[in-house]
């Protein structure tokens, strides 16, 4: 006992348990994801590039940072002291050539540093290459989401938060492309900052950052985005993207529904089933009249004695949509329908929270904050884009993909100048990883080292499934 060996009787008899010295690892999948990851040569460009430059000879290099992040937020990381989880991984430092894993005061450090508006244009800059992964023809969903803060961090306030009311929040900005659950775009705002503000900014910011051949058709958004000054923006002419908003259910909205005649609705008014209308209206504060979509579904007929009313009266729920689409490009069950396809938006949001972190790498200094979140964002894009080199039949949530391709046991051994590591997978699982490495090293093959990350289209998301991993 010692010596640290142990001897412990089993169900398979004597086991034997005692350190060694060899280089082991829980995450064997980061192997080829740091081929991955070099031959996309983000990181690199990123460590080249960076507004901070560290001088000092005992100074952790900046990409040493940068690596260390991006792990600690690919490992299930929430907090930037969840580093010290891979600090002790010899092989780690290897893998990704860097002298070591830093502390999480260096990577906060770092980034108080960085400038603000220098630091969101090499981050960008950096990401750049990411999109020409995306569709020639996609949706941008517009989405803002509250992320609560506790404590004393800068520049969270109390405003909007259903889940913590009363208490400090952040509102960021964030853009999807609709069906690729990539995140193009991320704007940090206080926690007073409304859904919609800033926005006009945001999108010229994403129009340059995405260049020419990679722009949107159309921009999606909830009832927060549906104001005069956006739709203004989308119909000053140009090659400005299309709009679909959702409309508050406010006075003149609810005035303009109760104009239209019963034979004006489409549809059979059975209980529960959607009927649509649609009409040109110009609401108060709009400058035209614009596209308006209803839909309504009855659910029953309200009593008049419940009512307070002497007549019985209809109980309906109504929705209504604005949008420059023209009807011959989409009938009004087809806005409907195309705005309904936004709530996979949601699920993206729910995934960064969730298991992410997207909510925590947070401290005092708000540029640091505002810097973590959005090297999370792009963990996230490039993890994404790695899983769909190793499923490319569908999404896959970080909570599985980590459990399928990143944890996985392994041991590197040294045999002069080459590498082995041994990953501890059998049976069908082999077959899987076989597979999904196979896919990895043609991708590599065929794509020129650290320029587009060209994949050629993603694949579509409502494909049959593989096998579950066991």
């Amino acid at each position: 006992m010692g010596e640290g060996r142990f001897d412990f009787e089993t169900y398979c008899g004597k086991v034997v348990v005692e350190p060694s010295e060899e280089a082991m690892t829980p995450f064997g999948g980061l192997v080829p994801y740091a081929a991955y990851l070099k031959h996309s040569g983000i990181l690199d460009r990123l460590a080249e590039t960076s507004p901070v430059v560290r001088r000092s000879p005992n100074a952790a290099s900046v990409r040493s940072i940068l690596v260390s992040m991006q792990l600690t937020a690919l490992s299930d990381g929430s907090r930037f002291a969840h580093v010290g989880r891979l600090r002790a991984d010899p092989a780690i430092p290897e893998l990704y050539g860097i002298e070591r894993v830093v502390s999480d005061d260096t990577i906060r450090r770092y980034m108080r540093r960085i400038p603000a508006e220098a630091g969101r244009a090499w981050l960008a800059e950096g990401a750049r290459c990411l999109w020409s992964a995306l569709p020639t023809r996609y949706i941008l969903d517009w989405d803002s989401t509250v992320l609560t803060r506790y404590g004393h961090q800068e520049g969270s306030e109390v405003g909007y938060n259903p889940w913590r009311r009363g208490r400090p929040s952040h509102h960021p900005l964030v853009a999807v492309a609709a069906g690729t659950r990539l995140c193009l775009y991320y704007r940090w705002r206080s926690g007073r900052s409304g859904s919609a503000s800033g926005w006009v900014s945001a999108m010229e910011e994403v129009r340059e950052g995405l260049g020419v051949k990679r722009q949107p058709w159309l921009n999606r958004g909830d009832n927060s985005f549906g104001t005069e000054e956006i739709m203004a923006w989308h119909e000053a002419g140009g090659d400005r993207p299309q709009y679909l908003f959702k409309l508050r259910m406010t006075g003149n909205v609810r005035r303009a529904i109760q104009g239209i005649a019963e034979a004006e609705w489409s549809g059979p008014s059975s209980l529960g089933v959607l009927q649509v209308a649609e009409r040109r209206i110009q609401l108060m504060g709009w400058s035209r009249p614009r596209r308006v979509i209803f839909g309504r579904r009855i659910q029953g007929v309200l009593p008049a004695e419940a009512g307070g009313t002497l007549w019985d009266m209809v109980k309906a729920e109504y929705e209504a949509y604005v949008t420059d689409l023209r009807p011959e490009a989409a009938s009004p069950w087809q806005v409907v329908d195309l705005y309904r396809q936004r709530a996979d938006t949601e699920n993206v949001f729910d995934e960064l929270n969730n298991h992410w972190g997207f909510n925590g790498f947070c401290c005092h200094d708000k540029h640091a904050t505002e810097f973590a979140a959005r090297m999370v964002l792009l963990t996230y894009n490039m993890w994404n884009l790695f899983l769909r080199l190793m499923v490319p039949q569908r999404h896959v949530e970080a909570f599985q993909g980590r459990r399928w391709f990143l944890l996985i046991a392994a041991r590197m051994v040294k045999s002069g100048r080459t590498r082995v590591v041994k990953i501890s997978v059998r049976d069908e699982w082999l077959r899987i990883l076989t597979d999904g490495y196979n896919r990895l090293c043609q991708w590599i093959a065929a794509t020129a080292p650290q320029l587009e990350m060209n994949f050629g289209g993603l694949p579509a998301l409502n494909l049959p499934p593989p096998a579950a991993p066991p």
